[in-house]
């Protein structure tokens, strides 16, 4: 009786240690500010605070570091100074817009779900 209780004890401390915990931005992986309208394209850039590394892997760098062109951000976190979490990905070619070249020209990334921080 006492080694099926043990083996019992032992399988439910091993399930719950395996168990992926999740933190407060478990489904938001990357943090930015939203830094406004761009210039150029009309379209609201943000910059990445923390986790820049990791976009840059998803989308490659941009000439100003951290700051990126946020297709699909929310109308409601389009207001400059906020903090955000969010997803996102490479952006298509059918989804960039055409843009005056006039500025500088920053890297896209595609908002696939945001929220405020």
């Amino acid at each position: 009786m006492k080694p099926s209780i043990i083996f019992i004890a032992l399988a439910i401390v091993l399930t719950y240690f395996s168990c992926e915990k999740n933190d407060s931005t478990g489904d938001f992986p990357f943090q930015a500010e939203v830094l406004g309208r761009n210039t150029d394209c009309g379209i609201f850039a943000i910059k990445f605070i923390v986790e820049l590394d990791k976009v840059v892997k998803i989308v490659g760098t941009s000439v100003s570091e951290g700051c990126y062109i946020a297709k699909n951000l929310p109308d409601d976190l389009q207001i400059p100074g906020l903090i955000i979490v969010l997803n996102l990905r490479k952006p298509a070619p059918s989804e960039l817009t055409p843009c005056t070249a006039m500025g500088p020209s920053l890297n896209w990334i595609y908002v696939t779900k945001a929220k405020l921080k």
